[in-house]
């Protein structure tokens, strides 16, 4: 009788650094070490202070600081150059996801290893590629296709109505957005996004409305709450596109798990987000590269005027909300090249801190509370034993100089090294 007896290898790696930030506002004194076996960290401490494995391959980045990966909680991969999303009603499926693809490793090599695509029909099949080491790129939380009702937050209203119906988008009435959740978990969907805010009837730019203080709401209370309902059955967090009062109350009434944007709020509003304790996500690059694309890409006079309107008012309630004790996770709301480039993500830390954070409180909300953004605080977020090897290095102590993010020398991602500039 012949017995094989399964053998299991460890890899072991050890990382040597000038200082660890945690992601929980915490740092190392000074030199430190990490040590991980497989895609686990499974010790930490000052240098020298680790047992160290025989055949542990050392990764010396003594002249670095390290810090978990980035977590962008709110992106869009939709695979259609951004400065024509138009082709969102033409382009074929396939060459969308490999596009999206493209920019998913992108994000990965710029130190972004998590991200939340809050809408886009490819990306539960993006996600299930990377899952399955098909192709790289961050961990993926993914909505799937945005919800929402007819004449809503992203219902094309310049397409015939039978080809938005036909996109799966559209979701009225309680059984019709519980039907819409379902159909979101069939199709691999791992959160929920529906869309609860929108410009009035003579708004010229109805996603976002023309002036955030006149929204208009796009679902009942009831709806929202049954949608809600539908997708804790599954287990997952709904996110809700919130743009003015009327939403974020809705929100906070109907048990939404994650506030998209959450400007244009009264003060009473804004003190039940703090005694809540409910989660906002910042999405000021995406107003911020529209700024930046306005004169290039020949944007009309009144987008212009609107994206400028909307950013003022996001920075008057971000400052406002911020001083009261509004928790926040940092998402981009990048969609795409050329203008909105996803791997620019590392940009929200430098605008939250021009804005009022600390360098700590943004690192903090772009690593562990984002994390909790999207459902992996247990596992991602922090530099903690027994969660997963993402890690990134940079040149600059973060904590004095936050747009060193945007430098990212080193990536390790699930145990293994994706970047290395330093020792190559």
């Amino acid at each position: 009788i012949l017995i094989i007896y399964d053998t299991i290898f460890y890899m072991y790696k050890i990382i040597h650094c000038k200082k660890a930030i945690f992601g929980d506002g915490k740092e190392s004194k000074g030199e430190y070490s990490v040590l991980i076996k497989n895609n686990k960290i499974e010790e930490l401490g000052e240098r020298g202070s680790i047992e160290v494995p025989p055949d542990t391959e050392v990764l010396d980045l003594k002249d670095y600081y390290i810090l978990p990966g980035l977590v962008d909680a709110h992106m869009h991969f939709f695979g259609v150059p951004s400065d024509q999303l138009h082709l969102l009603a033409t382009e074929d499926e396939s060459y969308r996801v490999l596009r999206a693809a493209g920019e998913a490793k992108k994000m990965l090599d710029c130190g972004i290893t998590a991200a939340s695509c809050k809408g886009s029909s490819v990306t539960p099949n993006l996600r299930r590629a990377i899952n399955e080491g098909h192709v790289p790129g961050p961990r993926l939380v993914a909505a799937g296709e945005f919800i929402c009702s007819t004449g809503g937050t992203w219902d094309h209203m310049t397409f015939p109505l039978d080809w938005a119906k036909d996109t799966g988008m559209l979701a009225d009435g309680i059984e019709g957005v519980r039907e819409a959740v379902r159909k979101r978990v069939r199709s691999g969907s791992n959160i929920i996004k529906v869309g609860m805010s929108k410009g009035g009837v003579e708004d010229k730019y109805h996603p976002w409305g023309d002036n955030p203080w006149n929204e208009v709401s796009s679902y009942s209370l009831e709806e929202i709450k049954a949608l809600v309902h539908e997708a804790h059955l599954n287990k997952l967090k709904v996110s809700g596109h919130c743009i003015g009062d009327e939403a974020v109350r809705y929100a906070l009434d109907g048990g939404i798990d994650v506030i998209e944007h959450g400007y244009a709020i009264s003060e009473a509003t804004r003190q039940r987000l703090v005694d809540e304790n409910a989660m906002v996500v910042t999405t000021i690059s995406q107003l911020h590269f529209h700024n930046e694309a306005a004169e290039p890409y020949h944007y009309h006079d009144y987008m212009k005027d609107i994206f400028h309107t909307h950013i003022q008012q996001m920075k008057i309630d971000f400052e406002k909300s911020l001083k009261l004790g509004v928790r926040y996770a940092l998402g981009t709301d990048l969609v795409g090249y050329p203008t909105h480039p996803p791997d620019a993500a590392a940009k929200e830390f430098e605008m939250v801190v021009d804005w009022g954070m600390t360098n700590t409180e943004a690192i903090v909300a772009g690593t562990k509370i984002s994390a909790e953004a999207l459902s992996l605080e247990k596992e991602i977020g922090t530099l903690e034993k027994g969660k997963l090897a993402d890690i990134i290095a940079v040149k600059d102590d973060p904590l004095n100089n936050i747009k060193t993010l945007q430098d990212v020398k080193f990536v390790l991602f699930d145990g293994d090294v994706v970047v290395d500039k330093i020792n190559h």
